[in-house]
This record gives C-alpha cells, structure tokens and sequence, in this order.
C-alpha cells in the first residue's frame, strides 16, 4: 500500500521535530526547514503541516513586523509554495480575545482582531489566509506545549530553575506533543475537513502545584502577571479521547523527556 506523501513545515522546532519523530512511520515523510525550503519549492504533497512561526510572545510583542512575517506571512508563502490536497495549521489558544475560559473560547466563538495582542492577532490573521487560500484545512488552535526539545515557557523555566516572569497562580491548559500526533493521525483517518480544533487536557494546573510533582520548592517572583489559559475542548472531546493536564504533564515528566 502507498503511504501518503506528508512534509512537515518548521521541521527544526519542539512541535515539528516531536511531529516527525511521531508520525514518519505513518507516511512519506518530508522535513522542511529554513535551509532545504527552496530544495522542495513547488513539490506537491497529500498533506502539509505547518508547525513553523514565532513561538515567542515576548518577542513579538516587541517586533511586531517581524512577528508578522515569521508568523503570517511565511503561512502565505508555503500554501503558495508547497500544493496539497490538506493543509494542518498548529497554531494558538491565543486567538481569543479571553483565554482563560471555556465560557469564550468555543471554536465557533467570534473574535475581534482589535483585541488581540500582536501574537495572537497573526496567528489569526494566519488562520484567515489558510481558511481563504487552502482547499480543505484542519486548524489546531495550542495551548502550552509539552515536548521532547521544550527550551522556554514556564515549565522549561520550573525545571532548569531559571527566572520565571509569571505568578505562581498563573494556570495553564497543557497537552504534550506525541498526542498532538495521535490527534492528528485520528482526524485524518476520520477523513476531517475544514475544520477548527481547540486542542488541550481537560482543565488547567496551577504554578504553585507544580512543585509536588517534580518534589521540590519553586521560587516566584513577587508582583509578577498572572497568567490563565483554559479553553473550551468539548468538539475535540467528542472524537478524541483526551486527558486532563494533569496527566500531560505526568506523562512529560514520567518520560524525562529535558534529560534534566
């Protein structure tokens, strides 16, 4: 039987390469990166993920031209660049306007670009291009990822006891790479088309929890911004078996997948 073709975009980062370690056994795998994107310029494809773009919100709230061309732009370019019968967008829970409840965050929720921080605003702006240019789409909309090559977020920062610019009541929804995969192999067996996803454990952790689970203290820094994401996950539920974060987060720490 003939695998189907699939190149993954953005190969070289956490949710791309966790996506080709995942998913290469499944299809005719291709990596494109930054350097080997004009080798495979024009080739056709069943499927394309594009796990590329900014994950930096810090930076992009600070550059936000460059923001939006690493973000939005490139999207442009590679529906342009590489024709396939099904494009896969990982992008944001940060599209919303409020992330921090179920009560706003439905797929079908409408969202006012006006609203919306630089990062979020080209995620969306990305899933606009893509809604508009691709014939058949899945969008994945993220919250905090949890992966083999995890170098930043609040996470990262807990276990290499780096400086946290968060409080320790921030919570966040959380998810680990290799069930991305898993989802993105049972959309595609369900044949899915044109459609949008918000992928997530069910319910969020706190900070301030987190120290149980890898034993021991964490320091916060006083005054620092709360952050909350939980987003409404009851359409994917319905196909998909998901977890609570809760053990997302057991499995990444159980896993050791940082080698810490």
């Amino acid at each position: 039987m003939n695998l189907k073709t699939l190149a993954i975009i953005g190969s070289n980062g956490m949710v791309g390469s966790d996506l080709v370690k995942y998913l290469t056994s499944n299809f005719e795998l291709t990596q494109i990166d930054r350097d080997n994107y004009n080798d495979y310029k024009g080739k056709e494809f069943d499927i394309v993920i594009n796990a590329n773009g900014n994950s930096n919100k810090i930076w992009s709230n600070e550059n936000r031209l460059g923001d939006f061309e690493a973000s939005t732009v490139s999207v442009y370019k590679t529906l342009l660049d590489f024709p396939c019968k099904k494009y896969i967008y990982i992008s944001s829970v940060d599209v919303y306007e409020n992330h921090s409840s179920e009560k706003t965050t439905s797929e079908t929720e409408s969202i006012n670009p006006s609203n919306l921080a630089p990062y979020g605003f080209h995620k969306f702006l990305s899933e606009c291009i893509i809604k508009n240019l691709a014939g058949d789409y899945i969008i994945l909309r993220c919250p905090m990822m949890l992966g083999t090559n995890l170098k930043k977020g609040p996470i990262y920062d807990i276990l290499k006891n780096s400086r946290l610019f968060v409080s320790g009541s921030s919570a966040f929804q959380m998810i680990t790479t290799k069930e991305l995969a898993e989802i993105i192999l049972s959309l595609l067996k369900k044949d899915v088309s044109k459609e949008i996803f918000n992928v997530g454990g069910k319910g969020k952790i706190e900070l301030n929890d987190i120290g149980k689970y890898i034993k021991k203290e964490i320091d916060f820094q006083k005054n620092s911004e709360t952050q909350i994401y939980e987003t409404d996950i009851s359409k994917l539920s319905k196909i998909f078996p998901l977890k609570n974060s809760e053990e997302y987060l057991k499995d990444f720490l159980k896993e050791d997948i940082l080698r810490v």
